[in-house]
């Protein structure tokens, strides 16, 4: 294949520069002619939030994980409490800026750390602590595959939660 001399590419880049800066005037001039593309809509169920949700249903399924939280003693019962009280508190927060905030007293979820500075801190490091609690208190019972435990019945929860239809 040939290659472009260099008064071709001048040539090229010159019309390609003028075509860009044309546009740009024409934007200025008549911001309504701009034509955009339409976007698609989010799919809620991509392949990867299929592949979550089988994965944490099946992981809670085959690791009987609530019989082994409820019954199984080789679980550390004072760091898996702590777990569940600091998971009980993200939770606690999300349901007061969902229900409460959202859609109560009709307050957008962009408003949410203006009005509230003070809880995305707090909800982030008590996840970061119960996420470790959690995986103290469950190691006796899967070892070192408990990270993975959590972490994909976490992504099916996340998962979930986000494919809900909106409720305003």
């Amino acid at each position: 294949m040939d290659s472009l001399t260099d008064e071709q590419s001048a040539r090229l880049r010159r019309r390609a520069t003028e075509k860009i800066f044309r546009s740009f005037q024409q934007a200025i001039q008549d911001p309504d002619s701009i034509k955009v593309p339409p976007s698609k809509p989010d799919r809620l169920l991509s392949l990867s939030n299929i592949f979550w949700m089988v994965a944490s249903i099946a992981v809670f399924y085959y690791t009987d994980f609530y019989l082994a939280c409820r019954y199984d003693p080789r679980v550390k019962r004072t760091w898996f409490n702590v777990g569940v009280g600091l998971l009980c508190v993200n939770i606690s927060a999300a349901t007061y800026l969902i229900v409460w905030v959202t859609w109560i007293k009709k307050i957008s979820s962009d408003d949410w750390e203006k009005l509230y500075p003070w809880l995305f801190p707090i909800v982030t490091v008590a996840f970061f602590i119960a996420s470790f609690c959690l995986l103290v208190g469950l190691w006796p019972v899967w070892s070192f595959f408990t990270p993975f435990i959590l972490f994909a019945l976490f992504m099916g929860f996340v998962v979930v939660i986000a494919s809900l239809p909106p409720w305003s």
